[in-house]
């Protein structure tokens, strides 16, 4: 979450803060849902499923734009290997579209998903 201050024009952290935030937060996500404890009700799980389709697609949108800052025509990267250059932009553009078919593939899950809170009970522990 941003506070107040974050908001303000010019003030943000830098990527590699919010790159390992990010890679917190998922590792606590996936302890907590790999536990056999019954650790959230049904409903809980459904905004978890809503807040990792948003999460898919910002993740989209932060690989694209990595792959637009390394690509060849970035004249600040006029002495990297040009081959390099297409590989690891080739790699990173894939993987932006990796994260976003899975969040269309979760959306595409949600009905079903919603079917089952409903038929358990949104209160159902799992």
């Amino acid at each position: 979450m941003r506070g107040p201050e974050q908001n303000l024009p010019g003030l943000s952290l830098p990527p590699t803060v919010v790159a390992g935030h990010l890679r917190s937060c998922a590792e606590e996500l996936a302890e907590t849902l790999r536990g056999h404890d019954e650790a959230a009700t049904l409903g809980e799980l459904t905004e978890v499923v809503t807040q990792l389709v948003a999460g898919q697609r910002a993740l989209a949108h932060a690989l694209a734009g990595l792959a637009g800052r390394v690509d060849v025509r970035n004249v600040a990267l006029v002495a990297a290997p040009t081959v390099d250059l297409e590989v690891v932009t080739e790699v990173l553009q894939a993987a932006a579209c990796a994260a976003s078919c899975s969040a269309e593939a979760l959306v595409e899950a949600q009905p079903s998903l919603d079917c089952v809170r409903e038929s358990a009970g949104p209160d159902t522990r799992v």
